[in-house]
């Protein structure tokens, strides 16, 4: 058997999930920019200072656990931005501190935070057979 994404494209497994794992953390922390925008067609997600430092830190997780080949940073970090979205949706009817902020902005944790435990997933071995 030849080690191929399931694109067809040949490379290593740790290569391919390293990739993935870069762009989402990326786009995970290029997400806080939405808390510079005051231009309300252009901000799809009202992200307060708190969400924004939250996805900046939860962004660089993840690249650190792509750079130092450590994918269960991934999962770490895609944990805590489900927990901190999921948090907020629960709340949604409190103003608490630093948890209140948009609704949308928890979505968008919600659905970066799984994206980055599929990631992680799918960067682990699969067992052979027989």
């Amino acid at each position: 058997m030849s080690a191929t994404t399931p694109t067809g494209s040949t490379g290593s497994p740790s290569a391919v999930w390293r990739t993935r794992g870069l762009i989402v953390a990326g786009f995970t922390a290029l997400c806080s920019l939405f808390s510079l925008l005051h231009y309300t067609p252009l901000q799809f997600v009202s992200v307060n200072l708190v969400q924004a430092l939250v996805l900046v830190v939860l962004g660089a997780l993840p690249a650190l656990g792509c750079a130092l080949r450590l994918p269960v940073l991934l999962m770490a970090a895609g944990a805590i931005l489900i927990v901190v979205g999921l948090v907020r949706l629960v709340t949604y009817a409190a103003t608490i501190g630093i948890i209140s902020g948009s609704v949308n902005a928890a979505a968008l944790m919600i659905g970066l935070g799984t994206a980055l435990i599929s990631i992680w997933i799918t960067s682990r071995p699969m067992p052979k057979r027989g």
